[in-house]
């Protein structure tokens, strides 16, 4: 019997008046205990896999920011947000078994995924920051998703020097938008040290010196059974 109608049968049963009076007060207290955790189960079970943790609007209808979405989470966005190009920063190696769901999903929705290999704590080469931001901000891309694994250290470094480079946010005000999403202090630095080249790259259409220009191009599609 399907959960949903066991719930039903319990309710309609403990609500229907009985004979005395103590019986009824304690059906109403399991009514009521069911309903909590049936609550429960949602808020930490159901909702997550549908709202991705982190999520916001940063521009828009244009560029939104996550943590890892699930397949349900991502499908959500596509249809409410029109979400067209996934920037993946970096979630988990490729082949990978939540490399490999983030890809099906993608290819299943028609959306286009760039994926990138910056380190958790949101370090790495900056480069990748440059070309992200690039995708980001390119008309033909939006709507677009910006995401990591947690949304709190990659995706906040992201979305500060996005914030920085086209919206003209100093980097003070783009840190303290990363701490209202959970950014460690390795962020602040993080952010602080490659804002200005990376900015520069921007501006003028190149690369940081120094630095592996990574490369560009969409992910290649897989097969759902390799």
């Amino acid at each position: 019997m399907a959960p949903a109608l066991v719930v039903l049968l319990f309710v309609q049963d403990a609500t229907t008046p009985k004979r005395g009076g103590l019986g009824s007060v304690v059906s109403l207290a399991l009514v009521a205990a069911l309903a909590v955790g049936v609550g429960v189960f949602g808020y930490r079970v159901v909702w997550p896999d549908l709202h991705p943790k982190r999520f916001a609007e940063v521009v828009p209808g244009k560029v939104y920011r996550s943590a890892e979405p699930s397949p349900a989470a991502l499908e959500s966005m596509v249809k409410e947000r029109g979400i067209r190009t996934i920037i993946d920063l970096g979630v988990a190696p490729e082949g990978d078994v939540r490399d490999r769901r983030l890809q099906l999903s993608a290819q299943a929705l028609g959306v286009t995924r760039f994926k990138f290999d910056l380190i958790g704590d949101s370090t790495g080469n900056p480069n990748e920051y440059v070309a992200a931001l690039r995708i980001a901000s390119d008309p033909a891309r939006q709507p677009v998703l910006v995401h990591c694994a947690t949304g709190s250290q990659r995706t906040s470094c992201a979305i500060g020097l996005f914030r920085a480079a086209f919206e003209g946010v100093s980097v003070d005000e783009a840190i303290a938008e990363a701490k209202r999403f959970d950014a460690k202090p390795k962020v602040d630095e993080t952010m602080r040290s490659i804002a200005s080249p990376v900015l520069k790259a921007l501006r003028e259409g190149g690369w940081i010196e120094g630095q592996a220009v990574p490369r560009v191009e969409p992910t290649t599609p897989i097969a759902a059974r390799p």
